[in-house]
């Protein structure tokens, strides 16, 4: 990993008219007093943790392995291959191929990794096939969650192999260069399971799924116009029914429900509003029925 101390000499450095190599080694750009740099207790470079969701699966497989393979064998090829796969109890079977995918999610990106190997199978150089191999298994060791010296080990060789074998993408004019930050991010694994545990506990796949009720769904109850103002406000009253429900659940489990009383004003004679009450109720209301009011008074309130 990077020292920020270092990081900080060098930005001075190239501030004050200097030009130091690694101003260029690192990709650093003219901004020479980072948020980061007076933060107490605070090294920024460890910040960038393992996300195996978007750096491996859809960085590394998705945008980066399937493409160059896409670009050695062609679309149509590499699409009759996945349709031709015959099936098999626990696989999915993309009968439609690969390309007509609108949206990919991680549990598909993985569900063409289990096949991906025999896709490739006789299509391919065999460097090619070793990186894709290698990519591969270092997928599936850097989502164990439970690692020894020796997985550790096989991860860093897997690693190992691809940039052994990484120059026949150039010869092949597939690629340029690897100066790619989610592949970069690789040769870090080891490091940060080391300091901070499994990369399952950075895995963003899990949150991803609140995109669903916080964003699309929310969305989709407005009216597509003018719609963060909207969906702020669904999202609003959505809390509110579920702290309502809550709320009526915890009465109903402690037998401690009041009922809704419809009582007439002896003074001026004529039906007021309904209150609460335990006892001479004349209109008993049932929690099912109280937690439809409550919801419509969020909603029309």
């Amino acid at each position: 990993m990077r020292d920020p101390q270092l990081i900080k000499e060098v930005l001075e450095k190239r501030k004050n008219g200097q030009h130091p190599a690694e101003f260029e080694d690192y990709g650093l750009c003219t901004v020479y007093n980072p948020f980061w740099a007076d933060l107490p207790h605070t090294d920024i470079f460890l910040a960038f943790t393992p996300d195996l969701l978007h750096q491996l699966h859809k960085g590394i497989f998705k945008d980066h392995l399937v493409k160059w393979c896409l670009d050695i064998i062609g679309e149509d090829e590499l699409d009759a291959h996945f349709k031709v796969m015959p099936h098999y109890p626990g696989l999915q079977h993309f009968k439609k191929g690969i390309f007509t995918v609108k949206q990919w999610t991680g549990t598909e990106h993985k569900e063409m990794q289990h096949v991906f190997l025999r896709i490739l199978a006789g299509v391919l150089p065999s460097q090619v096939l070793l990186i894709a191999c290698a990519i591969l298994d270092f997928s599936y060791y850097a989502q164990l969650q439970i690692h020894t010296n020796e997985s550790l080990d096989c991860l860093k060789n897997a690693l190992s192999v691809f940039h052994a074998n990484k120059n026949i993408l150039l010869d092949l004019e597939v690629h340029e260069h690897f100066n790619i930050p989610k592949l970069h991010q690789l040769s870090h694994y080891i490091q940060l399971i080391l300091l901070f545990g499994t990369t399952d506990g950075f895995n963003t796949e899990l949150p991803e799924r609140f995109h669903i009720d916080f964003v699309k769904e929310a969305y989709c109850a407005s009216n597509k116009h003018d719609y963060e103002e909207q969906m702020a406000q669904w999202l609003q009253r959505q809390e509110a029914v579920f702290l309502c429900c809550s709320y009526l659940d915890w009465l109903l489990e402690c037998s401690q429900l009041p009922t809704v009383t419809s009582c007439v004003d002896d003074e001026h004679g004529y039906e007021s509003e309904s209150r609460i009450s335990r006892i001479g109720s004349y209109e008993k209301v049932y929690v099912d029925e109280l937690r439809q009011r409550l919801v419509f008074s969020v909603y029309a309130g």
